[in-house]
Order: structure tokens, then sequence, then C-alpha cells
């Protein structure tokens, strides 16, 4: 597999998120995401622990650009930001996340193109890695196999969503955010959103996605995100 891996217990050590993406420019995206996601991994640590659960483990590959990735779930290019349950990996394309810090897709996404919010800066991509992780949070909880012939993608999508934003509450809890980071989310979360509700991967309209990410951020609580699959 062409692409940077690790693997990561739930219980590592906080890193401290303002500090990697205080004012200075990202410059070496593949160090960004690790720390973000040992960002994320830490807040679910906690998490785990305070609800009994035992300390699940994720794996994580970074997929230098001009790369790709063979994983359990198919071929991964330049596009790829993606959880695959059967290897129990996020993957996500450095030359993806760079785009997105950028602005360089932000016409290009499905709201944002239709006026919808817009995907840039250092905390649009936290956003993705957070919501990525979302989805091993799911499959930890086992909510795939409960769910997953009963809803529509697009629920187990909110949810991730909603999980980002319960992250990103304990981030400001703890002075990790920059003035700036709690909209950037928003807005990227509203620029990914779609309108194809007849696809079966349509991942909800960005007001939808906006919603749940907020859900989360407002209450700082994983158990409100059980709505978007009870309700689907």
């Amino acid at each position: 597999m062409a692409a940077a891996t690790a693997a990561l217990a739930l219980g590592g050590a906080a890193v401290h998120l303002a500090s990697a993406q205080a004012s200075e420019p990202v410059t070496d995206m593949q160090s960004f995401l690790t720390d973000v996601t040992q960002n994320v991994d830490s807040y679910w640590t906690t998490t785990f622990a305070d609800a009994g659960l035992p300390e699940p483990r994720v794996n994580y590959a970074w997929i230098p650009a001009g790369q790709t990735a063979s994983s359990q779930c198919g071929e991964l290019g330049a596009s790829a930001a993606a959880y695959c349950p059967a290897d129990d990996t996020i993957y996500i394309s450095e030359q993806f996340a760079t785009a997105i810090y950028d602005g360089a897709l932000d016409q290009q996404l499905p709201g944002s193109s239709q006026g919808y919010g817009g995907a840039v800066g250092d905390f649009a991509v936290a956003y993705i890695v957070a919501h990525e992780y979302g989805h091993q949070v799911q499959h930890e909880l086992g909510l795939y196999d409960q769910y997953g012939t009963q809803v529509p993608t697009s629920a187990f999508e909110l949810q991730a969503d909603c999980y980002a934003g319960t992250w990103a509450h304990s981030a400001g809890v703890n002075n990790q955010l920059e003035e700036g980071d709690v909209q950037e989310a928003i807005d990227a979360a509203l620029a990914v959103g779609d309108f194809d509700a007849s696809n079966p991967g349509h991942h909800g309209t960005p007001e939808q996605r906006a919603t749940a990410w907020n859900t989360g951020f407002e209450s700082g609580d994983p158990a409100a995100c059980n709505q978007f699959l009870s309700a689907a």
C-alpha cells in the first residue's frame, strides 16, 4: 500500500490542537492529519472510558500525492477521505486534504458549488478527519450491524457529522479552538452536503449536515447523535 500507515490505540496522549493549528500555515499535511487524528483519538479515549467501554483501535493511512492505497474497500486515490470498516482504517489523501485547506476544491463540492458554505482552512480539514473517525466509532459500537439494513447512508453520515461536532465541543472546552474554527467547520459541512436524495450514496443536504455537526457541538454529548439513526 503506497501510504503512510500507523495504528492508534484509544488512550494515546492528548495533542494540543491549537498549537498544531495556530496562525502559522500548515506546511506538512501528513503531520497535521496525524496531529488532528491523535487529538480526536484522545477525545474518544475519554468518552469510551467514561462509558465503561473497552479501548478500540483504529489504523490510519495518509495517501501521498500521486499515489494510491489498496484497501479492503477498494483502491483509493487522490480524492480519498473514507473509513473502511473491513480493515478498520481511515484513509485520507494528502492531496485532497491540501486542496480543502487551500480552498482549491471549494467550488467543486456539491454544496459550495450551489452557494452553500465553503471548504477552506485547517479546521475544515479537521472536520473531515473527525467525521471519518466518527464512522470508526459507529463501527466500534456495532451500529452498522444494528442499523445497516434499516437506515439510509445519510443517517450514518449525519451521525458522523454529529460525532465530529462533539469532538469540537471538547476541543473548545479545552481552549484548543481558534477564532473562526467553528464557522470553518459549519461552512465545510454545508459545502460537502449534496442534494441527490434518490442516490443510495446521498450523504445529506447542506442544511442537514451543518445541523448535525452543530447538534454535536452545542450538546457535547455523543448520545445526542443517536437521533440521526432513530429518526431515519
